[in-house]
């Protein structure tokens, strides 16, 4: 029973990526039209420079897609990742991506971070209501198609508002602290500032019911007492949390640029299964991309050639036209 769920989102992709590649939990990394010795953020950046798409603070600069299984299908993580290529390669093909595979829940699910710019022809990916349900029906159909069980995620239901589909309800039961643990390291992996974070945390129903300069406490949707961040752990305080977000810098300014930019990093990112196609389709991006450039030269060049011609047309003419009125006026 595949679950498909995303969104489009304005930060730049570099901690959504480094979350996905993390080796503690991905299993396997691949991409697609990416050189994976490069950081995968900076050219998704260059993609959109290029074409000069999602260069400002509030356009959508990348999607990311979860693609979860039922664990009675017992699926592999290796499975699940080609079935996510799969779907991938038929939903994306002219956009760069990353797909991740995550073991480090109780069940199999794999991430996907689109670049919004295409490649090819530098068009923004936009999805309505209708093009979401055509990519679930998609992955519906993948599943099928290898005899695992789908989702018939149209059916109205009663308690949908509990499914995974719309949130992870938290339930508070003995491990509650350590619920809260994983929401919130979630959530600093994934936003960049302290609104962000906040959104995110409510998305699960987990309030931040005190947050001062040096410190923040956290209020379990089950649980009618908040808990301090020092009280879960030195990674859960206010300082620990700034400090992620002046590591890779706060989206502040009106162009989207960050106060404090991530430097570009040059090891690899995750582990990978098949690094010698994604150079290949990176090799093959970079001369495409030269391609279009080259053209374009070629283009302004003949441009100006055709405008310079008819400057020295005109000039020609108005010298023959002068000399004609001096020849007249000597007669």
């Amino acid at each position: 029973m595949p679950l498909f769920k995303g969104c489009g989102c304005k930060g730049k992709p570099a901690k959504a990526i480094d979350y996905i590649t993390d080796e503690k939990k991905a299993a396997i990394v691949t991409s697609y039209a990416l050189d994976d010795n490069r950081d995968y953020a900076r050219q998704f950046a260059e993609t959109a420079q290029l074409f000069h798409k999602a260069q400002k603070y509030d356009s959508r600069k990348y999607y990311h897609f979860k693609h979860s299984f039922d664990p009675k299908d017992n699926i592999s993580p290796e499975e699940a990742h080609r079935l996510t290529e799969e779907l991938a390669q038929q939903a994306f093909p002219d956009n760069e991506y990353i797909i991740a595979t995550h073991t480090d829940k109780h069940h199999v699910h794999c991430h996907i971070i689109v670049n919004s710019v295409s490649f090819v022809n530098g068009k923004m990916l936009h999805y309505s209501n209708s093009d979401y349900a055509k990519l679930k029906d998609l992955s519906n159909e993948i599943a099928a198609k290898y005899g695992y069980s789908t989702l018939d995620f149209r059916k109205p239901s009663a308690d949908r508002i509990k499914s995974e589909e719309r949130r992870v309800v938290l339930k508070g039961g003995t491990s509650w602290k350590e619920e809260l643990r994983e929401v919130i390291a979630e959530a600093v992996k994934l936003c960049n500032n302290m609104d962000e974070f906040e959104k995110h945390l409510n998305k699960y129903g987990v309030a931040i019911a005190r947050n001062t300069a040096k410190t923040i406490s956290y209020l379990h949707p089950n649980k009618k007492k908040p808990i301090r961040g020092s009280k879960l752990g030195r990674a859960y305080t206010k300082e620990a949390i700034n400090h992620e977000f002046a590591k890779y810098g706060n989206r502040t300014t009106g162009t989207g640029e960050r106060t404090n930019g991530r430097a570009d990093a040059a090891k690899p990112a995750g582990i990978r299964k098949q690094p010698a196609q994604t150079s290949v389709a990176g090799i093959q991006r970079a001369v495409d991309s030269l391609e279009r450039r080259t053209k374009q030269l070629y283009s302004e060049a003949d441009k100006a050639d055709k405008r310079s011609d008819a400057h020295r047309r005109s000039s020609d003419q108005h010298e023959r036209a002068v000399s004609e009125r001096h020849r007249k006026r000597a007669k």
